[in-house]
């Protein structure tokens, strides 16, 4: 494996538990997608990302260290898959930004019509407690989406580099 890959590796290997959260959280969706079909494209697309980290760490441990011949099929999988998981990613790249650089009055305006619209919310479940949470759930998914985003630019690039490994 070449040297400059180590931290190709190590994004690889942060983004399988990432994964697996949002595998977990795709399954729940899926459940409520049942009684609303509009949801199923946020399956679709949760899917994509999933799929991706599994069929690009394949092509990582199979493909580039082992230098293993690959299938066409599986150049597809990781360039469809990419695709979509880059929108995502940059979807919730901005939307991190968005809530991260608004001001706190900003926000708790949203917050405070939020809470009026769910009335049967416990009290533990005040505005600043959601600020909080929001503000946290920002920074964790602006990593993720940094992850994400930097690790699907380098498997593109890997793709078109290592070309010849696919049959």
């Amino acid at each position: 494996m070449p040297q400059n890959l180590k931290l190709y590796v190590v994004l690889s290997y942060l983004l399988i538990p990432i994964s697996l959260i949002f595998a977990f959280l795709d399954i729940a969706l899926f459940i409520s997608a049942l009684a609303n079909p509009s949801t199923l494209i946020m399956v679709f697309i949760i899917a994509c990302l999933v799929i991706y980290t599994f069929v690009s760490f394949k092509f990582l441990k199979l493909g580039i260290q082992r230098e293993q011949p690959q299938s066409n099929k599986l150049k597809d999988w990781i360039k469809l898959n990419a695709y979509v998981s880059l929108f995502l990613c940059a979807v919730l790249f901005i939307n991190s930004i968005s809530i991260l650089v608004s001001t706190n009055a900003t926000l708790q305006v949203f917050i405070d019509e939020f809470l009026l619209q769910q009335p049967t919310l416990p009290a533990e479940l005040n505005s600043a407690f959601i600020l909080t949470l929001l503000k946290g759930l920002a920074v964790f998914l602006l990593v993720v989406s940094s992850i994400g985003l930097l690790h699907i630019r380098t498997t593109l690039r890997l793709v078109k580099e290592y070309d010849y490994l696919f049959e």
